[in-house]
């Protein structure tokens, strides 16, 4: 029976792009003219994995190409090579090949990536290899071999070869292993059929066959064993020279033939379940043991107690009301801290949005001439997963606009008087219920002044109007906002600042700038920990029931006579100690009655958007809870002003408000009905 091994190419799909990252991460540590022997052997090991995989899956040209990176690594680890900056980018250039090739597998397609067949003519060029080589042989031909170094006598292998009897059934083909032997130099395969038994007793999905090998090829005993290093733990391999050859071998290794036919038995192969889905990347996770412990331990006390309320259920009398009460206090309890599980297997280190992050900065740092030091900090630090995808778009906008426009060249900060070694920080944490993600640089901050007349000159501001430093700053996250004068591949269109904004704001936080000139930027990031909990404030409008999340709210106060202040265009403020607050009547927005007779009868809840304050009107405000986010827009459609909606204790449903949807709603009525009104100077 033939094993279908498509059914874990998902696997070796997920496992190559894992080590992938490992690989990229690991070649960022290496400096020219020193090989640390440590770093090598973990890049040489994803190196290995990969080619090993790949020929086990039938992924022949991959094999070929990954074989031909082994070598120079191996060469490398040898310390037959001195490591030079080359190498180094050779390397990275591999591994953007290697993700776009596995990236087409994924999709199902046999095509190789067009960088392929040059990095694989540099490789050859480092290794003065025969730079006709290709790579679009189909795999089933044997690999080409290397040439014979000259200068050498041939070596001269045998190799006594008795595979384990069910290493089919773990993926692994004795012709591929003859494959790689073939590469290294001249083979010959010679098998032996004295253990086949009867035809009663032949099970299709065990090999009986063994073989002697000879090959005369100048590699080590140590490069041969790597070939056979996936089945070594099943079989028996023994390698010798002529000179060390004797007769007894074969007396010996028949014995062992013998023993190991009538003893092997299957090996448990384990894999990992995983979804067929189109994406690899995104649709599995990989979760802790401790996490899914947690949870089972939760279920089993769910259990334990759903248990004892049925027992209570049944001949229920008055009596047993205590009882009752201690049953649904302890399910409260569990359900809470089950939720708590839950979450906690959805919650992934930020690391993974900083992946992308060193590769980045190495390369943009060369190619604008610029000594830029990374530091990350907070890489342990969790966050929901579905919220970690999002995030990292932003993260990479950042950080790329902080080496282009933030940090000066190598001259300009000789002349500021600064070290010609910048410091880009990235630093994540918890805070609350709330995750905070800095993106810091020590370069030239904020040209006030320059994005001052930009606004100006694209209508966004008025030249008559003061503003304060924190409103010139949030001008840079208008659409088609820049200062650049030269567009680059790197920025300056225009195109990303406002793109930033409105994704941070779509998953519930916002962004804050702090920036002194000559001293350098600091664009903070506030999010909420999941997309699918929050902590929410139930507020009344008429007779109806809204949600505000909590982490937007400042304070709630009541007014009193005489702090309203209406203005020309008939906007209401009031002073909230140094500071005018805009006031938003929140029935008139949402088309409801209100029970309020004055504005002093109800209820301002001042909250924070985009790094300003407003007073939304409200009738009352209820309980505080922390509800379940239900998206309106995958289950129903698109709503103005709401988020989302969550389902009460008492069984009724709430919408819960988008505040910033809400905020721009009312700007962009009131600039329709007065045109553009002044800014309210704080």
């Amino acid at each position: 029976m033939d094993i279908d091994l498509k059914q874990f190419h998902q696997v070796f799909i997920e496992e190559c792009l894992e080590g992938l990252e490992v690989m990229e991460a690991e070649l960022l540590k290496l400096n020219p003219g020193s090989v640390d022997s440590e770093v090598i052997n973990t890049i040489f090991r994803v190196a290995h994995s990969i080619k090993g995989g790949a020929g086990t899956f039938g992924f022949h040209q991959l094999t070929a190409f990954t074989h031909v990176a082994e070598t120079l690594l191996d060469d490398l680890r040898a310390e037959k090579l001195t490591l030079i900056d080359g190498h180094i980018n050779l390397f990275l250039q591999t591994v953007d090949c290697l993700r776009a090739w596995i990236q087409l597998l994924a999709d199902d397609s046999e095509s190789i990536p067009d960088a392929a067949e040059s990095l694989k003519q540099q490789y050859n060029q480092f290794l003065q290899l025969d730079v006709n080589q290709d790579l679009s042989s189909t795999g089933d031909e044997p690999l080409a071999k290397p040439p014979v170094m000259k200068g050498l006598d041939d070596g001269d292998w045998l190799i006594h070869f008795v595979p384990g009897q069910d290493i089919l059934k773990q993926g692994n083909e004795p012709r591929l292993i003859f494959a790689e032997l073939q590469d290294m130099g001249e083979l010959k395969v010679m098998p032996k059929f004295d253990n086949i038994p009867s035809w009663n007793n032949l099970s299709p999905e065990d090999i009986y066959v063994t073989w002697d090998l000879e090959l005369i090829s100048q590699v080590s005993e140590a490069q041969i064993k790597e070939a056979f290093e996936w089945v070594e733990d099943e079989s028996t391999i023994i390698i010798t020279t002529p000179s060390t050859r004797t007769q007894s071998i074969a007396s010996e290794t028949l014995a062992t033939d013998n023993k190991m036919l009538a003893e092997s038995k299957p090996s448990p192969v384990t894999t990992n379940k995983i979804t067929k889905t189109k994406s690899p990347e995104t649709n599995s996770i990989r979760v802790s043991i401790d996490k899914v412990d947690a949870l089972i331990n939760m279920v089993g006390e769910l259990v334990i107690t759903q248990a004892m309320l049925e027992e209570l259920g049944q001949d229920f009398s008055v009596e047993k009301l205590p009882e009752l009460k201690k049953g649904l206090t302890q399910l409260s309890q569990h359900t809470r801290e089950m939720q708590d599980s839950v979450m906690k297997i959805r919650m992934l280190p930020i690391q993974f949005a900083f992946n992308r992050i060193p590769r980045m900065v190495r390369d943009l740092s060369a190619q604008l001439g610029k000594n830029v030091v990374l530091r990350i900090h907070g890489e342990e630090t969790e966050l929901d997963k579905i919220m970690l995808e999002k995030l990292s778009d932003p993260i990479v906008h950042l950080v790329r606009n902080a080496l282009d426009h933030g940090i000066e060249t190598i001259e300009e900060r000789k002349l500021a008087g600064k070290s010609d070694v910048a410091y880009l920080d990235i630093n994540a944490f918890h805070q609350g219920g709330e995750i905070i993600v800095e993106i810091r640089d020590d370069g030239r901050g904020l040209n006030r002044d320059k994005i001052h007349a930009k606004a100006i000159e694209k209508g966004i501001a008025n030249k008559d109007q003061r503003y304060s430093d924190n409103q010139i700053d949030e001008f840079i996250f208008s659409p088609g906002f820049s200062t650049v004068e030269t567009v680059s591949d790197i920025s300056g269109r225009g195109v990303g600042m406002d793109v930033v904004k409105r994704n941070i704001e779509s998953l519930g936080g916002d962004i804050k700038i702090e920036s002194t000139t000559g001293e350098g930027s600091c664009f903070s990031i506030r999010l909420p920990l999941t997309l699918s909990i929050m902590d929410g404030q139930l507020v009344k409008i008429g007779s109806k029931t809204y949600i505000l999340p909590i982490m937007s709210i400042i304070e709630s106060l009541q007014l009193k006579d005489g702090m309203v202040t209406k203005l020309a265009d008939d906007t209401e403020v009031f002073k909230l100690r140094d500071e005018f607050i805009s006031i938003i009547r929140l029935y008139k927005v949402l088309n409801h009655k209100t029970n309020l007779k004055c504005i002093t009868d109800g209820l301002l809840v001042v909250v924070e958007c985009g790094n300003q304050k407003y007073g939304l009107l409200v009738d009352d405000l209820a309980a505080q809870q922390q509800v379940v986010i239900k998206n309106l827009e995958e289950n129903f459609m698109k709503v103005s002003c709401v988020s989302g909606a969550t389902i009460l204790g008492n069984g009724t449903v709430a919408l819960i408000l988008d505040i910033a949807d809400i905020v721009k709603r009312v700007t962009n009525e009131r600039h329709q009905q007065q045109g553009p009104r002044a800014h309210v100077a704080a």
